[in-house]
């Protein structure tokens, strides 16, 4: 048997969800926020996979002087391509 209390909430968060509905501009913004956080989160897990292969490749050719860990890797990864990658706003 549920209580008054947990009524109450299930009764707030609906009318929460019908305050979503009634507002479509913040429903708008809400999944728009959902959205760049996904894009986000699967940016950073390619950007880890990729940064694999340069930690090797750096280890192997330099692991005697400075061996690097994976997220280094990553922040040179990163640090590559502000320095040596394309504009998005060229306009050829």
């Amino acid at each position: 048997m549920r209580s008054a209390k947990d009524l109450n909430t299930d009764l707030e968060l609906s009318s929460a969800m019908a305050v979503l509905k009634e507002i479509p501009i913040l429903n708008r913004i809400i999944q728009l926020a959902y959205t760049m956080s996904l894009v986000i989160l699967i940016s950073a897990i390619i950007g880890l996979v990729l940064a694999f292969p340069v930690q090797w490749l750096w280890n192997f050719i330099f692991g005697k002087i400075y061996p690097i860990s994976v997220f280094q890797a990553w922040a040179l990864n990163v640090l590559v391509g502000i320095l040596f990658g394309k504009g998005g706003a060229s306009n050829k």
